[in-house]
């Protein structure tokens, strides 16, 4: 995010809980080298033990805190004084509501100094003179949903510059918090993935088509930054071709195998690093976490068992985590597998290609990529599945 929107006086309030301080520690280390952290209501402890688990450079950060004192204006003419000694790049103020809530305060604050300025409050801070006056006013909010966390950062003013939204959703995560962009399926990466074409062999005349239409091309793939969605059935032999798909791209680029339950388990005959993420830890960022370390430098993302999220936390959770990946690690490919289910229209503006493939017959039912073939039969021989073109 262009962080100049920041340049001013900032002021992000919301709900406990929500990631105002996490968002503020991430937004000042990326405003200047030298970052004074006031605090109102916590130990400087315990705000060095937030750094840390954010992974921020924590020799960064001068702290100080101001527990447990009730002379405020002695208060502000501490901090002014911190302020001229330290000569930090930025300044962030934690807990704004301890200040008398009236304009001759707000103004004394806003004033004192002349280089950014996060201020962190309270819900009450949104309707106080400070955010009246504040450069950049931003309302954090959380919500749950079929057992899941939202969380959310809507820009309600900015007088430097406009915002990358009106409203970003957000996921506080070890090496500091992601704002969710919505994923754009025109934004893909140059380098194409291509499959290694050993399991999984789409026929000449096929290859030949996809490569006239796409020069960037050579065989068939995925591009950087793209989607790719399978719907399969739930047979043995379905889950052989999932697991020849994945093997067949782990031999071209580094792939990671994400999946909610086991069944693939044993189809899996190459060497790939996997990894069991439940769907109940995808209902937090905890699980958003464990995404991250599970894809890790990896190239291609295989998701396997997606059909679980849409059945225990519904389309809008699945949303997020896509959206998050794509936020995250914008050259990501993503080859995502449900099992069992049809193709859904709601699904569809999550990925640029969709297949369903099931019963040794395989179509394209959206193609976003170029794909001047849509129909094949899938037949399994010498230990590989062959597409070949069909027109039934």
């Amino acid at each position: 995010m262009d962080l100049s929107v920041f340049s001013g006086f900032s002021l992000i309030y919301g709900e406990p809980g929500v990631g105002k301080t996490s968002l503020a520690l991430r937004i000042a280390e990326g405003l200047g080298r030298k970052i004074l952290y006031i605090s109102m209501y916590e130990y400087k402890s315990k705000i060095e033990n937030k750094i840390k688990y954010l992974q921020l450079d924590i020799d960064r950060f001068s702290i100080y805190d101001f527990i447990n004192i009730s002379e405020r204006e002695a208060v502000l003419e501490a901090i002014g004084d911190i302020y001229v000694r330290e000569a930090p790049d930025v300044v962030v103020i934690d807990g704004v509501n301890y200040f008398p809530d009236n304009r001759e305060t707000a103004s004394a604050i806003y004033r004192m100094f002349d280089i950014p300025v996060i201020a962190i409050g309270e819900e009450p801070a949104g309707r106080s003179p400070l955010a009246y006056m504040a450069d950049l006013l931003i309302e954090m909010r959380q919500e749950f949903s079929r057992g899941a966390r939202y969380r959310y950062a809507r820009f309600l003013k900015s007088r430097l510059g406009q915002p990358p939204a009106a409203e970003l959703r957000l996921a506080v995560v070890r090496g500091g918090p992601v704002l969710i962009e919505p994923w754009n399926e025109g934004k893909l990466g140059p380098a194409a993935i291509p499959l290694s074409m050993r399991r999984v062999v789409f026929a000449a005349e096929a290859v030949e088509a996809l490569a006239a239409a796409r020069q960037d091309y050579a065989r068939p793939g995925l591009l950087e930054g793209s989607r790719v969605a399978d719907f399969v059935g739930q047979g043995p032999e379905d889950m052989a071709l999932a697991s020849a798909v994945l093997c067949d791209y782990a031999e071209s680029a580094g792939t990671a195998l994400i999946y909610t339950h086991r069944t693939i388990e044993r189809f899996v005959k190459c060497d790939v690093k996997r990894r069991l993420v439940p769907v109940d830890a995808l209902a937090d960022d905890r699980g958003l976490e464990a995404l991250m370390d599970a894809v890790g430098d990896a190239k291609v993302a295989f998701l396997h068992g997606l059909e679980q999220v849409v059945f225990r936390l519904g389309v809008r959770r699945l949303r997020l985590v896509l959206d998050f990946l794509s936020s995250w690690r914008p050259d990501l490919a993503v080859a995502a597998f449900f099992s069992g289910v049809e193709p859904s229209p709601r699904l569809f503006d999550m990925f640029n290609t969709v297949w369903r493939i099931e019963a040794g017959k395989a179509e394209g039912v959206k193609s976003m990529l170029g794909w001047p073939v849509r129909r094949f039969k899938v037949e399994r021989r010498e230990g590989a599945f062959h597409f070949i073109p069909s027109s039934i």
